[in-house]
């Protein structure tokens, strides 16, 4: 079980409740929404996810060779490799540096000298709050394109990378 912990927004100072989760712990790899900052999740146990493009870098954001192959957000906003998490009350990006103050402050690691990685994209990423619905969290699992959109994309790529 994961524990709400409270993170202001540096551009409007509104609070929100969110968690911090461990890409490797959990075996999966993530994005965010360049809209609304959602955040997906794609399980690696999931067999779509061996279809795709091997990642640089597993248990952590996912590379933009991925993109193509994921349905858009409920808000009609992409997730990408390098968006960020967004303040559910104004939208605008968080900042990872500016985030760090709240997430060591509540993290019970800090007090043995552990430290966030203070970016959005290494192997921890976090969760917000539905401000409207109290313990629901802003997230999406494995939003990948239906089967025959995933397999027209696949098709594509492959035959994009012959031509290279």
């Amino acid at each position: 079980m994961f524990t709400l912990h409270l993170g202001e927004c540096e551009h409007c100072w509104r609070s929100y409740r969110y968690e911090l989760w461990h890409a490797g712990f959990g075996e999966f790899s993530y994005a965010y929404c360049d809209s609304c900052g959602m955040l997906a999740t794609f399980d690696y146990l999931n067999g779509t996810v061996r279809q795709l493009p091997p990642l640089s870098a597993p248990h952590q954001e996912i590379d933009a060779a991925w993109e193509p192959f994921l349905a858009p957000c409920p808000c009609g906003g992409h997730f990408k490799k390098d968006a960020s998490p967004r303040c559910p009350s104004c939208r605008e990006p968080l900042s990872a540096e500016y985030a760090a103050g709240h997430i060591e402050h509540n993290s019970v690691g800090a007090a043995r000298g552990w430290h966030w990685q203070r970016n959005w994209n290494e192997e921890y990423c976090i969760a917000i709050e539905e401000p409207h619905r109290a313990g629901t969290m802003r997230r999406v699992v494995d939003p990948f394109l239906g089967t025959a959109e995933l397999r027209k994309e696949m098709e594509l790529e492959q035959e994009l990378s012959l031509s290279r």
